[in-house]
Order: structure tokens, then sequence, then C-alpha cells
């Protein structure tokens, strides 16, 4: 995000205007931006970055692509080495994502910490899986077949061995780590076969070459230890498979494989984001701390605890809504008093025989 604090600039890339003094722009990540400074004394401004560190803050290893630097970049070498190129600068990117950043400052080598995390990470772990299996059921060409399948054999049911490695697995259910979580199996139903072969092994795949590097010292007392141990040699091998895949094609669909690659690290990156806010800041979703009721005029919203021992609390929250009973304030008391039904009764037959009497 960009702050002009002084003077005025004109802004290139995908959006071209005029800003001035106390506006601001917000870039997206890594789309091509620039400022020229206008007359007569140019601008002044503040950059700020979300990143886990500057810009710059390593001059030897700069987060900013200069345009020129870029399409040189491109221009070389074959569509299939453009795109492993392009791989290994996402998956440089991904090493240095705010979650690993914590976790090499020790994060997870807390106890309460890493459980919260393990449990975030189940699930991850079963929509990867359910990844894998729709990429099978959703094959097109049997030239395809093989390697799909090798990849599912060595993948099947390791989301269950991690959930039966551990005794204080807390489901989690986030609606955003939910949504980017599920949008994997959900898009590989949708995609050809060769950019299922991108997104599997180039981007998820490769992905956990860092996740498992990152984490996998702070699992070394825990229950998961043989869960990581034996993927940081399968996650190598299932690389490599996509990557001997990949050169053997001669012809394909180019841009909607950099497109898919591209879809999918920005994916990745906002599932590591959300584990690491969840991790970190939103304890509510995974921490056992108990807020105080809240109440208003019909519902009080109370911890399950709180609740009768006869009730059945939902075990898909921790907490449930219950309605409350409402007293509404007594009734002024009439001048007359009330009469039982016996009274008006008594007084109805009076009234007949007056009348009959009459």
């Amino acid at each position: 995000m960009i702050l002009i604090v002084e003077g005025s600039a004109g802004t290139t890339g995908d959006k071209h205007a005029v800003m001035n003094a106390g506006d601001a722009l917000l870039v997206p990540q890594r789309r091509p931006h620039g400022f020229v400074g206008l007359e007569p004394n140019g601008f002044w401004g503040l950059s700020i970055q979300f990143d886990s560190r500057g810009l710059y803050e390593d001059i030897e290893d700069p987060w900013a692509t200069f345009l020129a630097d870029e399409k040189s970049a491109e221009l070389a070498g074959s569509p299939i080495e453009q795109l492993f190129k392009k791989n290994e600068e996402y998956m440089e990117r991904f090493d240095k994502h705010r979650l690993f950043v914590l976790a090499r400052n020790g994060l997870l080598n807390n106890p309460q910490t890493r459980r919260r995390f393990l449990d975030c990470f189940q699930v991850w772990s079963n929509h990867f899986q359910k990844m894998v299996l729709n990429r099978v059921v959703t094959l097109q060409n049997p030239l395809f077949e093989e390697l799909a399948w090798l990849h599912l054999v060595e993948e099947l049911g390791h989301n269950r061995d991690l959930a039966k490695s551990r005794s204080d697995l807390k489901p989690v259910f986030d609606p955003i780590l939910e949504a980017v979580c599920s949008w994997f199996p959900s898009k590989i139903g949708m995609l050809s076969d060769l950019e299922k072969v991108v997104l599997v092994h180039l981007v998820v795949e490769a992905s956990a070459l860092s996740f498992t590097s990152t984490c996998k010292p702070a699992m070394e007392t825990s229950g998961t230890k043989n869960h990581f141990d034996s993927h940081k040699a399968g996650d190598e091998a299932h690389v490599q498979m996509g990557y001997a895949f990949l050169r053997q094609v001669t012809s394909a669909d180019w841009p909607r494989l950099f497109d898919i690659q591209r879809q999918g690290w920005a994916m990745l990156m906002a599932v590591m984001g959300r584990v690491a806010d969840l991790v970190v800041h939103t304890s509510g979703q995974v921490d056992d701390a108990q807020p105080q009721p809240r109440q208003d005029a019909q519902h009080v919203v109370e911890p399950v605890a709180a609740r009768a021992k006869t009730s059945t609390p939902r075990k898909d929250t921790p907490y449930v809504v219950e309605p409350i009973d409402v007293v509404g304030e007594p009734h002024a008391k009439s001048r007359a008093p009330h009469k039982t039904s016996e009274e008006w009764t008594a007084d109805r037959v009076a009234e007949k025989q007056i009348s009959a009497a009459e």
C-alpha cells in the first residue's frame, strides 16, 4: 500500500491515475505498478508491506521484480522450462510465508500452540485427500491414469493416520479456512488432466517441501512425528513425478497451465495465512477459553458447561443459543376483584332466576 504524504504522482502499471497528498493506493499481490513524480516537486510517500519482511530488507533477495527483468525472463527457454522456473519463484516466496517465519522463530515449540496448529492442519489434510480422490474420479485421458493412481495409492488415508496419532485432536470449523481448503478438491474436478498435474505436483506437493521441513522439527516429541517423517521423502518424490511427466509434454495450452499454477499458489498462501491467523490471533476458534455469556432480550448465549445436565449439547460448536423465559411485567390490579369460575356460574344462575320471576 502506498500513501502519498506530500506532492503528487502519476501511477503506472495496471492503474493509471493522479495521486495527491492524502491519497492511498492498495496494490494486489504480484501486480505491476509504479510511480512518476509530477511537477513541481514530485512526491514523498510511504510504502507499507503486509508480508513478514520489507521488499528490500534483504538487498540480495528483494521481493520486487522490475518489468525489464521479468520480460527478459519470460522470453528465455521453452514454455515448460518457463513453467518450472516460475514454480521455483513461487516456492521461494512460499517458503518466506509468515507462518513459516513464525515457526522458525519457535511458534510451534509451545505445546498448546502446536496443538492448535495441528487441529487446523487436520482440516487441510482432509481436503487434500478429497483432492487426490477427485483427481482420479474425474480422469479423462488414460495416459494420465498411472500417474494419478500411483499418487493416490501412496497418499491414501494419511489424513486418517494423522488424526489417529493424536489423543488431543479438537475438530475446527472456521468458514474461511474451510472455504480456501475446499477450493482444491472442487477445482481439481474442473481441470484438464494436464492442469491437474500442475496443480497437484508442481503446486501442492511442492509446497509441502517447505511446510514439512519447517514444521517437522517441532513435531519430534509429538505423536505426529511419524507422519512428518514419512512425508519428507514422499513429498520430494511426488514433486519429481510431476516434473518428469511434464517434461514429456510437447504441446499444451500453456496460458491455462500458467494460470492454474498462479491460482494454486495464491490459494495455498491463503490457506497458510488463515492457519497463522487461527493459531496466533483467533483463539476463539480453537481455544478452550470460554467467554462470558452474552444476553439480549430474547436469547442467551452460554457455554455448554453451564447448561443443565439433562440437556444434550450440540457437538459441532462450543456454544449453544437457548431461548430464555421472558417474564412480563405484572398487570396492574383491576379495581374490581377477579371472580372465580364458580362465582361466575352462580351469578349467571341468579340472573336467569330473576328474569324468570319477572
